[in-house]
């Protein structure tokens, strides 16, 4: 969806901006990657930008819908707070970024675009599910947690088919075909993926200096040859750490390999190794899969390094960021957006998709930790609401994704080449953990999908085949649960 040339191209044209934006909070396709692009070991400053790619023209009908009010719900998590909603100009690039999006939509087919905040991850669903049950259409458009809610939502018909909503087109080029797909589990399609909706996808930051320092391979250079792989990273994390003041213990006087801001930042580990926790069976069904060879080595791999003293350091009171922005970790897992708290470290940073499992595998997986997107059923004006919906997709890649990636750009992160290779990789390789989107918080599930922050780093435990028995029949049950409810609420629709 959004490949190298382009945003060069955008890039070069927003800089001038960069002084003023600004971002707080967290926060695709899967599909080719940078990762053939030419390794430029020192980073390189970018002086031309490439010309910009013309995408096709949109086919919604020309349209006056009268001033008719699109309310979009939304909870007050991560980027939905800072990235997707502006009621004027500020002079901030990403503000005034989105609040044109808004003005062009408007214009476009007269309409007022407005947004309700509804709570935390919960409530939202809480009040689209009334307002669904009251068909008063309070709401035009839901933005969910990526967990929270989304299987709910699916089996009590609480969302509108999209394969049936007029106006948009689900095959243009600013939505994921085929992630859209992938969100599909039933008959009908409650979750669309476009350009309106910003991907939250992990990644890894590293300290430039101590790269240096120890005289390691450039981080960029095994990625563009395919070979950032998890055991040249824990071989990394492991060489690094140091007890420098000889006392015996691990504290920010010392070196050490990693740290997470969470330990969800584990989980992409796996979905970067290829690993899922899902497959389909032969009727298109999902089904647990993750007990696996690779499953149990990449535990055994992360249990290894988190076993050996000080390689993976607990964020504690002072948090992720606060402790690897005084310098002395190589690495940090935590959210894309998370660059912007980095502005005031002294040392030199860098950005990296999670590893593969190895050099077979063929390219890198990015997990999106960013919501999802729904239309209520209770729509009484699906003309309306297709074609806002379509529109916001289609305005924002002249909007605000360029507008996006300069807030990421305004801090330590150099503005070269390899940068944004790194990023294009990042958001062109964003894949779903199905079974993490429906089944996250379920019992049996929760356990399985944060093995490796909870389970393995955690609680130092590398018995996956163990785990895995103790939680299987609670997981397996959940997904028999779940389609039996879809079946019937698809049957009588």
């Amino acid at each position: 969806m959004r490949k190298t040339a382009l945003l060069l191209a955008l890039l070069m044209c927003l800089s001038t901006f960069a002084s003023c934006a600004d971002g707080k909070g967290e926060e695709g396709a899967a599909g080719e990657t940078a990762s053939s692009a030419e390794p430029s070991g020192v980073s390189a400053e970018i002086t031309e930008p490439e010309p910009e790619e013309t995408r096709p023209p949109h086919h919604v009908p020309a349209s006056d819908f009268g001033g008719a009010d699109f309310t979009v719900a939304y909870p007050a998590w991560a980027g939905y707070v800072y990235y997707f909603f502006a009621d004027e100009q500020t002079g901030d690039s990403m503000n005034d970024a989105i609040f044109e999006r808004k003005l062009r939509v408007e214009d476009a087919i007269n309409v007022s675009i407005g947004q309700e905040e509804c709570g935390y991850i919960a409530e939202v669903v809480e009040a689209v599910k009334r307002s669904v049950q009251a068909g008063d259409d309070a709401y035009q458009m839901g933005l969910f947690h990526c967990i929270q809610g989304v299987s709910e939502m699916a089996t009590g018909s609480y969302l509108y088919n999209l394969d049936e909503l007029p106006n948009i087109d689900l095959s243009a080029g600013w939505w994921n075909q085929t992630m859209t797909d992938m969100l599909r589990l039933g008959s009908k399609t409650y979750y669309g993926v476009n350009d309106y909706m910003i991907p939250g996808p992990y990644c890894i930051y590293f300290n430039k200096d101590i790269v240096t320092r120890h005289q390691m391979d450039n981080p960029y250079g095994l990625v563009y040859e395919g070979e950032w792989t998890l055991d040249r990273m824990i071989a990394m994390v492991e060489a690094v750490t140091e007890d420098q003041n000889g006392d015996g213990k691990f504290d920010t006087a010392d070196t050490a390999g990693i740290i997470a801001n969470d330990a969800s930042c584990y989980t992409s580990f796996v979905t970067g190794c290829g690993q899922y926790m899902t497959s389909r069976d032969a009727d298109g069904h999902v089904v647990l899969d993750m007990n696996t060879e690779r499953m149990i080595s990449i535990v055994e791999k992360i249990y290894g390094a988190a076993n050996t003293p000080g390689v993976v350091q607990v964020p504690g009171a002072m948090g992720g960021v606060e402790m690897f922005s005084q310098g002395n970790i190589l690495f940090d897992l935590g959210s894309i957006a998370g660059a912007v708290h980095f502005r005031d470290t002294e040392f030199d940073l860098g950005i990296l998709p999670y590893p593969k499992f190895d050099t077979a595998q063929d390219n890198y997986i990015s997990l999106d930790w960013g919501g999802l997107m729904g239309i209520p059923a209770s729509i009484a004006n699906p003309e309306m609401v297709g074609a806002v919906t379509e529109l916001l997709a289609y305005e924002s890649a002249d909007t605000v994704i360029p507008a996006y990636y300069d807030v990421l750009l305004a801090g330590k992160l150099a503005r070269d080449t390899d940068t944004v290779a790194m990023m294009d990789i990042l958001f062109d390789t964003v894949a779903y953990e199905i079974g993490g989107n429906y089944f996250g918080f379920s019992n049996g599930f929760n356990a399985l999908f944060y093995t490796l922050g909870n389970e393995v780093v955690g609680n130092r435990n590398a018995d996956f085949s163990s785990f895995y028995a103790k939680n299987e029949k609670a997981a397996s049950g959940t997904i028999r649960t779940f389609y039996k409810s879809l079946g019937k609420a698809e049957a009588g629709s």
